[in-house]
């Protein structure tokens, strides 16, 4: 058994020596910033240092290359205006211990504001039906960052980021929304947002270039502001009005049937019927080129109020002489039997 735990350690002691044998040592250098976000044209400048001593140290990269320097602790990458959309700045360093050379690189974003974002223009659409908004944004970079957003009037209504693209130099990027629009987008301004999300190092609040508001004219068929059919009493010897008010792109016509099968056709925007009151069941019809739609106004008279109290004033004295003539006869036949 013992002879079994000895082999156990030994190997144990032989797999650990050689992992540690096989670590690489970390690389002693440090960059600050880690990350630098720089939009295109700007200056950019980030430090390399190290604490031990280095047989020399420098960056090397596509533009601002500092070549080795000797018996230095600290090196800066400095470039006046960066342009170069390829940059990957790289910090070296030579040392007596291992690793004897190692490097790391900068994270560098360089971006770019697009020239421009527009909406493609549509004539107008129809209530119900289905469309799509098309959004043109004219090179930026880098397209990875990009949020696109879409806004109805103030409200956001939909984001699209487009992750997976990983170029790096500007683009132009075209993106479709579809939309149902109703009868409340008629007019409502439709706009797009290219919006670069950056990231903490990147500037606060992100930069965003919106598009021009785009109006559109949503047609729709008429609805009657009062749905339903109505029912009207009007009295005696006054006319009759009634009020046939509707929504509609474009305006509407009307069409008035009345109880005598006569159509009065009415000009566009004519939504009040006015005629001496006769009863009975009158139809509106309005339409425009969208739909039609149609509601039914069931006319009936109040009744003669002066008739109505003639005939109770009426009833009143009936009822009156019947008591009077009955008291009279009671009174009469009391007087009979004392005499």
């Amino acid at each position: 058994m013992q002879a079994i735990r000895r082999g156990y350690w030994t190997l144990l002691t032989f797999a650990l020596s050689a992992v540690f044998a096989g670590a690489v040592p970390e690389c002693p250098v440090e960059i600050s910033p880690q990350r630098a976000v720089v939009k295109y044209g700007d200056p950019v400048t980030a430090n390399c240092t190290t604490t031990q001593t280095p047989r020399g140290m420098g960056w090397e990269a596509t533009v601002g290359s500092t070549g080795m320097k000797a018996d230095v602790q600290s090196v800066t990458w400095n470039v006046s205006s960066l342009t170069d959309w390829t940059a990957e700045p790289k910090c070296y360093g030579n040392f007596n211990t291992d690793p004897k050379q190692c490097r790391k690189n900068l994270n560098i974003s360089l971006y770019k504001y697009p020239d421009s974002v527009s909406l493609s223009p549509v004539d107008q659409m129809v209530e119900g039906r289905q469309y799509q908004l098309q959004c043109e944004v004219q090179n930026i970079a880098p397209v990875q960052y990009l949020t696109l957003n879409w806004y109805r009037g103030q409200t956001l209504i939909h984001s699209q980021d487009f992750f997976t693209n990983t170029t790096r130099t500007p683009v132009n990027v075209s993106a479709t929304l579809l939309i149902t629009p109703d009868r409340v987008d008629n007019g409502q301004p439709f706009t797009c947002e290219a919006e670069l999300n950056l990231g903490p190092e990147g500037p606060q609040p992100p930069p965003a270039k919106q598009s021009d508001p785009l109006r559109i004219a949503v047609l729709y068929k008429p609805r009657f502001l009062i749905s339903g059919n109505e029912r009207v009493k009007i009295e005696k010897g006054k006319d009759l009005l009634l009020s046939c008010k509707t929504s509609a792109n474009p305006l509407p016509t009307f069409k008035w049937k009345t109880p005598a099968g006569v159509d009065d056709n009415r000009k566009e925007g004519d939504q009040l019927f006015q005629a001496p009151a006769v009863p009975g069941d009158y139809e509106c019809i309005v339409e425009n080129q969208i739909g039609s739609i149609s509601k039914i106004f069931s006319v009936e008279k109040i009744p003669d109020k002066t008739v109505f109290w003639s005939i109770i004033g009426a009833g009143i004295v009936v009822i009156v002489g019947l008591i009077v003539g009955y008291a009279f006869k009671r009174y009469r036949g009391n007087k009979n039997s004392v005499i």
